[in-house]
């Protein structure tokens, strides 16, 4: 008490100007000293509103803001956001954190249920809405308190032979976007939904868009209003739903040897396109094994594309791409290329805001790490690495090295679950453990702690709660085809169950 007298002492001003440079977490703990802070602190949200400039720091209610809500209400979520946050930070480089909670909710009474030979698409999650796809529909969930089911949508998507899927949610949050590509004989289609997740006109629907593609596009969706795209590995279709244009699209790069000869190399081994949160700018990751282009790369949305007609044009046109600052490669070369790649995959997994202006682009790399002084000669070579590009420092790359203890991450038992390209990613290891950890990124403590990598350890009984078929109880492998995403916010971990889905609380 006597630490914070003096403080008390101030006039209001000065105290606002002192809380005005603290951590959400700080603030806590400080409303926590003494009532008299406590009061002032719940009275005036305008520090915490200032703290609320990490996402993945604060969980708020579906369409609240930090400038919307009451400062009792925020104060009373910074609190549980802390305590949870507290809670997941104890498996940060140490065991696997057990589950405290197990809970399976039945979709029989919606009148679907998974197909066991099916791999459904990957769930979106964001407060109380859970959106999923199987052969029956894309489903979009408005759960309760309690995690009963309030409301729910169906988008009956016929019977074509398979989907992908991209999610996001609208400005508002009031709406979810989702665009879809569908398999059909007569050729691909690609269409923009919106969903309204308001409560009062749950599941009102608007078609945005439905067109038929110039090629299969198949390898990844992305959305980011007004544009969206689908890709397969050597060229992507990209659009602008609201203007009802698009274009056919391959991009290359430039290269100059030892000589300084130039050379103009295609990306034909396309993983993964993102959108640049902000800026008019596409996120081109090409993971060929082989290819000496291969990497990340950036390439400008063009400002004038084709209007959409009945039949897309199939002629691409070629896009130039520029790469970031390079970061150094701690991984083995691959051998007969020159230059010679590093041998590692990667897995982007999305982007988060550390304020309105300030983003972080989060990569997962996996390889095997070159010798060294510090490798011992029993160790295991491979490793895990998470590059967090600063875009708003040049795409500053911070290299974080993953404590892998438990678990080899080479080729053959990492397997990235749910949408990779989402933040909540959650990536599985194989190992000789009944556990089975899998590990998830942690990316704020709420003191301005940086991140970390969480373990988390799946339960025993998995596959045998609420009577399962005997035949449904399968070893860890069934893991590498199912849907999963981690909720940081919340510590909750979703993923299929044989009879719906299921939610693991941490």
């Amino acid at each position: 008490m006597a630490a914070v007298t003096p403080l008390l002492s101030l006039p209001p001003e000065i105290v606002l100007n002192i809380l005005d440079t603290l951590s959400v977490g700080e603030i806590v703990t400080l409303a926590q000293t003494c009532s008299t802070l406590r009061t002032f602190i719940l009275s005036n949200k305008t520090p915490l509103s200032k703290a609320y400039n990490r996402p993945y720091t604060l969980h708020l209610p579906l369409g609240c803001t930090a400038r919307n809500i009451s400062s009792q209400l925020l104060y009373a979520h910074a609190v549980k956001s802390m305590a949870t946050s507290a809670r997941l930070g104890r498996s940060i480089n140490s065991a696997p954190l057990q589950a405290y909670q197990n809970v399976v909710y039945s979709l029989e009474a919606l009148g679907t249920r998974w197909d066991e030979q099916e791999q459904p698409s990957a769930f979106f999650v964001r407060d109380k809405i859970l959106a999923f796809l199987n052969d029956q529909g894309l489903f979009v969930l408005l759960r309760g308190a309690s995690g009963e089911i309030e409301k729910h949508a169906r988008l009956d998507l016929g019977p074509e032979s398979g989907y992908e899927v991209a999610y996001q949610l609208s400005s508002d949050e009031e709406s979810l976007l989702v665009v879809i590509v569908s398999l059909q004989t007569a050729g691909d289609v690609m269409q923009v939904r919106e969903i309204c997740i308001a409560k009062e006109k749950f599941g009102v629907l608007t078609t945005h868009l439905d067109i038929p593609l110039p090629l299969t596009m198949t390898s990844c969706l992305a959305i980011r209003d007004p544009y969206c795209v689908a890709i397969n590995p050597h060229s992507a279709f990209l659009v602008e739903w609201r203007e009802r244009t698009g274009q056919l699209l391959e991009f290359y790069a430039h290269s100059a040897d030892d000589k300084g000869t130039q050379s103009k190399s295609t990306l034909y081994d396309i993983s993964t396109i993102l959108f640049h949160p902000k800026d008019s700018v596409l996120v081109i990751f090409d993971c060929s094994e082989h290819n000496p282009a291969s990497g990340l790369y950036l390439a400008d949305i063009p400002l004038k594309m084709d209007s959409l007609t009945e039949t897309p044009q199939s002629g691409a046109t070629l896009l130039k791409t520029r790469k970031p600052p390079e970061w150094i490669s701690p991984f083995t070369a691959q051998t007969g290329s020159d230059p010679e790649p590093y041998e590692g995959k990667m897995f982007p997994m999305g982007f988060r805001g550390l304020s309105d202006s300030s983003w972080i682009l989060d990569v997962l790399v996996s390889g095997d790490i070159a010798e060294g002084p510090d490798l011992n000669a029993d160790q295991d070579p491979s490793t895990l690495i998470r590059l967090s590009f600063d875009l708003s420092d040049n795409w500053t790359a911070q290299v974080e090295m993953i404590d892998t203890t438990s678990a080899s991450p080479d080729d053959t038992n990492l397997f990235p679950l749910g949408s990779h390209r989402l933040a909540g990613s959650v990536f599985f290891f194989s190992t000789d453990k009944s556990d089975c950890p899998i590990v998830v990124a942690k990316f704020e403590d709420g003191n301005r702690n940086g991140t970390g990598w969480i373990q988390l350890s799946l339960p025993a009984d998995l596959w045998t709660m609420d009577s399962v078929d005997e035949g449904a109880q399968e070893d860890s492998r069934r893991l590498r085809s199912l849907p999963t995403i981690f909720d940081e916010l919340t510590g909750q971990l979703y993923l299929t169950h044989p009879r719906g889905f299921q939610i693991i609380r941490y």
